[in-house]
């Protein structure tokens, strides 16, 4: 027979491991359909904003402004800067950046998926 605090124990034990196989992987994908980026899309998106949450459960607000203004959102801080496309990636010089940054961005419907390059994470950001 197994005593309570034997018991109590295991499912210490077990509890992160369950944890982590219930835990979801973060999408690294973008959804079939979704369109890249050009430069038309971008100038369309002046004036709209998108709301979206990455794995780690942090909150990203993306605003696209007049004159490719951009301004990102985030659980800490603000960036902002211009937009440009280059090839298929969107662009983002941020002014109180050292670099500017490139990535994978997708468009479908009324969301932005968009492809962070530390992770490979596929990031889903909805119009408001």
């Amino acid at each position: 027979m197994t005593s309570p605090l034997s018991r109590t124990a295991l499912l210490a034990a077990l509890l992160p491991l369950a944890a982590a196989a219930f835990a979801q992987t973060p999408p690294t994908e973008f959804p079939p359909d979704a369109q890249a980026v050009t430069v038309d899309s971008v100038k369309a998106l002046a004036g709209k904003k998108f709301v979206g949450k990455r794995a780690d459960g942090k909150t990203w607000t993306m605003d696209f402004g007049a004159d490719d203004y951009y301004r990102l959102s985030f659980d800490g801080g603000i960036l902002d800067g211009k937009v440009r496309v280059d090839g298929a990636r969107l662009c983002q010089d941020m002014r109180k950046s050292v670099e500017s940054s490139c990535n994978d961005v997708r468009l479908k419907d009324n969301a932005l998926y968009y492809k962070r390059n530390s992770n490979g994470e596929v990031v889903t950001l909805v119009a408001q």
